[in-house]
């Protein structure tokens, strides 16, 4: 028993030892204050087709979507909803107010930069 509470203290005392004389960070000196940061690119400058290979980047271009369904006068009656897929694929579906705004909505959806694919969910009387 007195064998281990000296090997616990003498360990101890060599551990104190080394750390005493470290000054934190890595062994050739760099530690995150020093380390220089790479310039970033601003959201508004990447391109809208490389948003949609990500979830974030595909609920974006959704919003743009639907801001632009919301926009068109013609379709002001349409109660539509705007599905955001990885891959820049939409879905749109709800009712709209007759068939004949159907191919308003599905071409509104497609101008979107960023929109690879519309899928028709769309019902209509």
């Amino acid at each position: 028993m007195r064998h281990t509470v000296r090997h616990c203290a003498l360990s101890a005392a060599c551990a104190a030892a080394l750390l005493a004389g470290c000054q934190g960070g890595t062994p050739w000196g760099a530690t995150p204050q020093q380390l220089p940061l790479p310039p970033l690119p601003k959201l508004e400058s990447i391109p809208a087709h490389a948003e949609a290979g990500t979830t974030a980047g595909a609920q974006r271009i959704a919003e743009r979507v639907r801001a632009a369904l919301a926009a068109e006068p013609r379709l002001a009656g349409a109660r539509l909803d705007v599905e955001g897929f990885e891959g820049g694929v939409m879905i749109l579906s709800g009712n709209l107010p007759s068939a004949a705004e159907r191919p308003l909505a599905l071409q509104t959806a497609r101008s979107i930069a960023g929109v690879r694919d519309v899928v028709d969910r769309m019902s209509a009387p």
